[in-house]
């Protein structure tokens, strides 16, 4: 591949290994967080940590493979707010609300990561790179599975921090109706009833 194409290409990579490095930080103390009295959750969570890992690890394989130009990750670093305005510099930050919150930030983060890696195929199938398309297609696949783990849970996870922190009894099947919207379950990943939906309910 000609030089110009490896750097242009490595920049895309450089730029998604910094993101994906701010999308596990959070992830992993989410673990930690509901490890005691969420299990389920941070079961999950913890699946979604393993495979961030997986994508650093890759992607910095793949930048080693392509000669990881001089200085590309550290200017990808320097501009990580500018390239992924506020939502990159967010999912870094301790958040002390709801945990249902935590999800949302989690959700906002990823789906940044899914439209870049969008970018970076797109970028890497120009450059007719075709290893660096498919793994950018390969993660972004994996962070869409994300997302609707995540859309599934929400509706649950809201219910259990109002209860939890406004000590109210609420209505048992909110959280069932919103998983079950028709008009939703494309979001989800799943069809109304759907196993998959009610895999977070308890």
């Amino acid at each position: 591949m000609p030089e110009k194409r490896v750097e242009v290409v490595s920049q895309y990579l450089s730029d998604m290994h910094v993101l994906e490095s701010h999308i596990l930080k959070p992830l992993q103390r989410q673990v930690e967080q509901t490890k005691e009295e969420q299990p389920d959750i941070s079961r999950a969570l913890q699946n979604y940590v393993t495979t961030t890992e997986r994508h650093i690890a890759r992607l910095e394989s793949r930048l080693t493979t392509l000669g990881d130009q001089d200085g590309l990750a550290d200017r990808a670093k320097q501009g990580v707010s500018v390239l992924f305005g506020l939502a990159a510099a967010a999912v870094n930050m301790v958040r002390s609300h709801p945990f249902a919150k935590a999800l949302r930030d989690d959700y906002t983060a990823a789906s940044l990561a899914v439209v870049s890696y969008v970018m970076l195929r797109t970028t890497a199938l120009a450059c007719d790179d075709k290893e660096s398309a498919q793994l950018a297609e390969t993660h972004m696949d994996e962070t869409v599975q994300m997302l609707q783990w995540i859309a599934r849970t929400i509706p649950v996870q809201v219910v259990r921090d109002l209860e939890r922190e406004r000590d109210v009894q609420l209505e048992t099947g909110a959280a069932n109706q919103v998983i079950n919207d028709p008009k939703l379950h494309a979001l989800y990943g799943s069809q109304p009833g759907d196993s998959a939906a009610q895999s977070a309910i308890h």
